[in-house]
């Protein structure tokens, strides 16, 4: 046999056991595959966002979220909202819960399996809104040691692999699986136009 004949046999066996090993592996699905998109109930971003900015002194700046899942396959959402002129937040706690609850039932687009980031700015001259103060009185996260600001972000953990996510997970279901009931509107009393 000539060197060729014999690196041409080679060749054909590699390829051989290349083929026949990759032929007998299952595909792994991808996380597009795997987390729960497109619900047939829940509200669409549109709805959610349109609920958070009814809330008298709220704007909500940036309503995003729902897409495909990232290389890791992560999916989040980011809610941001400024505290209007001459509008103050009485019950942070209150409209914390209910940002994220109205978050966790968007059916439209891909279930949140990260975090929900949420960021408020208060105008110069206000009273300054607590974000994470709020933040941790809603239960979603452990207090957090920082002095309030005109600009804050925190970030709700919903990853099942880490304590805190999945806890928050398990309160998201208690009333059933993704997209959750989506929420009744916030009484008045929440926030408070500031004479």
């Amino acid at each position: 046999m000539t060197r060729t004949n014999r690196s041409f046999a080679r060749a054909a066996i590699v390829a051989g056991i290349v083929l026949t090993l990759t032929a007998c592996t299952v595909p792994t699905p991808s996380p597009k595959q795997t987390i729960p998109h497109d619900a047939d109930t829940g509200q669409t971003l549109a709805e959610a966002r349109a609920a958070i900015d009814a809330v008298p002194g709220i704007s909500v700046t940036d309503f995003v979220g729902g897409g495909p899942p990232n290389v890791k396959g992560n999916t989040g959402y980011s809610v941001a909202f400024d505290v209007d002129p001459g509008y103050t937040v009485l019950h942070g706690d209150v409209l914390v819960d209910y940002i994220v609850r109205n978050v966790w039932s968007v059916g439209e687009g891909y279930m949140p399996n990260t975090q929900i980031q949420i960021s408020s700015t208060t105008a110069d001259g206000e009273p300054l809104f607590d974000l994470a103060s709020a933040a941790t009185g809603s239960g979603w996260i452990p207090p957090l040691s920082r002095a309030p600001s005109p600009h804050s972000s925190v970030v709700i953990p919903l990853s099942p692999d880490a304590s805190e996510g999945a806890r928050n997970l398990s309160l998201l279901t208690q009333d059933g699986q993704w997209p959750g009931v989506t929420p009744k509107p916030l009484p008045d009393d929440v926030t408070a136009k500031v004479d």
